[in-house]
């Protein structure tokens, strides 16, 4: 009992910090991910494209495992790699609960504007796992909009006095079954995707990937998403036999990295966004309305476009 309440008083604090911690920037300015807080006009200037994207396309970028596969095996360090083995690009997408279809939006310019994404490597924790999870294994996020949407309207998320809190958890799990492929895990181990993850009671940051299955796969997004309390009305969830808490908890800028470490990093980041510059202090769990959750989208792909244009 003495023990249980050891853990309790931290695990109190922190799904306060949770919430709190998805509106932090993952990044800091002077990264080469770093982006402008003001939007130019989408003016008829020829766009530069993204140059480190552009640059890479196609290329196979594995990264080496942060955190031990369910067999046991040890944690790997090859950061000392030389430089031509080293992935060219890292894609990163930080937490940020319902503005993961800001992030959606972002991915969809890319790939509709001719980006390769499949062989890039990739880390996201929260509900930036979730973006870089479905990137990483091609799935089509305007179908996944629409599954999402359609599964919160047969929970009557727009009914409920609490909206998702208590049952977001399983309607993110259910998503996840029917949008992943079935070799799932052998795509996302093959694009490098890592995944970070809060044990407790450690709260050291670790990232998964090496998936065995796709079950695995899914249980390390569940992992990485799970704000306590909210999203289940459980504290902690279970993933590869430790307790967890959401991936973006105390997350600092050097824990998104893949190993061997990228030659340089692109990071999809909403708070970069001066069209959520009137965001307020808990919106990102909010249940938004059908319109909303597609206006997020949009505003995620003008930005995208923004980026490109200025040449990042």
């Amino acid at each position: 009992m003495k023990h249980r309440r050891t853990v309790l008083i931290p695990l109190q604090i922190a799904a306060l910090c949770c919430l709190a911690d998805s509106f932090s920037t993952t990044m800091p300015p002077s990264s080469s991910a770093a982006f402008l807080h003001a939007r130019p006009s989408m003016s008829s200037s020829p766009r530069r494209r993204f140059p480190k994207l552009r640059a890479t396309a196609g290329a196979s970028a594995v990264a080496t495992p942060v955190i031990a596969a369910p067999n046991g095996s040890e944690e790997e360090e090859r950061d000392g790699r030389a430089d031509d083995e080293r992935p060219a690009v890292q894609l990163v997408f930080p937490g940020g609960g319902i503005f993961f279809y800001w992030q959606a939006g972002a991915v969809c310019h890319l790939r509709e504007s001719g980006y390769d994404l499949s062989g890039m490597a990739m880390s996201g924790a929260s509900a930036g796992a979730l973006t870089a999870t479905l990137t990483a294994t091609g799935v089509d996020f305007y179908k996944a909009t629409e599954l999402a949407l359609d599964l919160a309207q047969e929970a009557g998320v727009w009914d409920r006095p609490l909206g998702l809190q208590g049952v977001w958890g399983g309607l993110i799990e259910r998503w996840l079954e029917e949008l992943l492929p079935e070799d799932a895990a052998n795509i996302a181990n093959a694009a490098g995707l890592s995944l970070l993850v809060t044990p407790v009671p450690s709260f050291g940051k670790t990232c998964a990937d090496r998936f065995v299955d796709r079950s695995d796969l899914i249980r390390a997004c569940m992992a990485s998403i799970h704000i306590p309390w909210f999203l289940d009305g459980k504290l902690t969830t279970t993933y590869r036999n430790v307790e967890h808490i959401d991936g973006s908890f105390l997350s600092k800028a050097t824990d998104y990295v893949s190993r061997p470490r990228p030659k340089s990093l692109v990071q999809l980041d909403w708070t970069e966004d001066p069209a959520l510059a009137d965001r307020e202090w808990g919106d990102f769990v909010k249940a938004l309305s059908k319109d909303g959750i597609w206006d997020l989208l949009e505003k995620g792909k003008c930005y995208a476009q923004f980026m490109e244009e200025r040449g990042d």
